[in-house]
């Protein structure tokens, strides 16, 4: 049995005000491609496949062309969860009648105890689908008093469990969709917190009895306290924060014996995304010869003295500058406060601090005599006045 594990589409995405549909749609074709390639049983998506509850109808296109390839050209069935980004209800919208032909959205708490049953050569292998587990619906559904996402997920999670122990036997496997944070797991900037105010963790002991766990959310491939246990992050960078990260699906195989073995399949974007560092004359002349020029990039400069227009000039040789800063004007957080003392010192003291601060070097003579003469100035004008 083959599973193609994917999740945190975020389609519709805008990246610092650029539209990624092209790039998602680029690696959707992968995902086909691998899906046909490794001949899978299913496709799974553990949520967040919009990027916002009301998705652009862009977004919808491009999710209806790549399910449409998947289902009806390869017959290969798609489980779908709904992650913190989705609408649940828009996104189930016509969801039994749309398993029928392929496509098995879990989005409400009433899908939690209907698998989708699937025969493999050693019996029975069935997908469990947890949609997102906020609070309030888990509360309103459950009829209890859960106070934050991980009590939340906890609940349904053991509901879920229960029901498996009394109604099946052990020769089926079992493989588990959920939109989860694992404590422990390494995280990204573009994720949004699934809890404010309260706990987002669960432990990945939570899942351990699972023949597989394919979560969504995170935005990088890991594993967390077990190796079936595994998020198979999002399939493009989405944030500066994401650059190391290398972008892949996870293909899943259960042996006859039930063991599991996963194999990273690789996701390559027309553009990546990547942060340079250096003097604005140095990026200039590089971005000439660079190969991979068109590259959604985070340029930040080291020079001391201002530029004119620096962003306009180097988007002719990296048009796709999303973000420019000044490494001088960056200021380090753990440096310690001004104190009172040091506040009160003379005016050319404090403006000496600042230059050093921005710059890393001291007023030379000339501008300290400069600064001297002019703020004399100032002074004698305030005094007359």
């Amino acid at each position: 049995m083959k599973l193609l594990h994917t999740s945190d589409w975020h389609l519709g995405r805008i990246f610092n005000q650029q539209s990624l549909l092209d790039d998602q749609a680029h690696v959707l074709k992968q995902i086909i491609d691998y899906a046909k390639e490794h001949n899978v049983d299913a496709v799974i998506v553990a949520g967040d496949i919009y990027d916002r509850a009301l998705p652009s109808a862009e977004a919808v296109g491009l999710l209806d062309r790549t399910l449409t390839r998947l289902i009806r050209e390869l017959n290969t069935p798609v489980v779908m969860i709904s992650g913190n980004h989705d609408g649940a209800q828009r996104l189930g919208f016509g969801s039994e009648l749309l398993k029928h032909s392929g496509l098995h959205l879990f989005t409400s708490f009433s899908q939690l105890l209907q698998p989708v049953q699937l025969q493999a050569s050693f019996g029975q292998v069935n997908i469990w689908g947890i949609p997102y587990c906020d609070p309030e619906n888990v509360n309103d559904y459950f009829k209890v008093k859960t106070t934050d996402h991980q009590t939340a997920q906890e609940h349904v999670t053991g509901v879920l469990k229960a029901h498996i122990a009394e109604n099946f036997d052990t020769s089926a496997a079992h493989v588990v969709v959920s939109h989860s944070f694992i404590a422990g797991a390494n995280t990204s900037e573009s994720e949004r917190p699934l809890s404010i105010g309260g706990a987002e963790c669960v432990d990945a002991n939570l899942f351990k009895d699972f023949d597989y766990t394919a979560l969504g959310h995170l935005h990088q491939a890991q594993f967390r306290g077990y190796d079936h246990v595994r998020y198979s992050g999002s399939p493009l960078k989405y944030s500066f924060s994401e650059v190391k990260q290398k972008k892949s699906v996870t293909l899943v195989t259960i042996a006859d014996d039930k063991s599991v073995t996963t194999e990273l399949l690789p996701l390559r974007a027309i553009r990546d995304v990547r942060v340079l560092e250096g003097k604005f004359d140095e990026l200039l002349a590089r971005g000439k010869d660079d190969p991979a020029a068109n590259d959604y990039l985070q340029i930040k400069l080291t020079d001391k003295e201002a530029i004119l227009d620096p962003l306009s000039r180097l988007r002719v040789v990296y048009p796709n500058i999303l973000d420019l800063t000044k490494v001088a004007l960056e200021r380090d957080a753990s440096a310690p406060r001004r104190t009172r003392e040091q506040l009160g010192r003379q005016p050319i003291e404090v403006i000496n601090d600042f230059y050093k601060e921005m710059t890393q070097d001291n007023l030379s003579e000339e501008q300290t005599q400069l600064l001297s003469e002019i703020l004399n100035e100032l002074n004698k004008a305030t005094d007359d006045a």
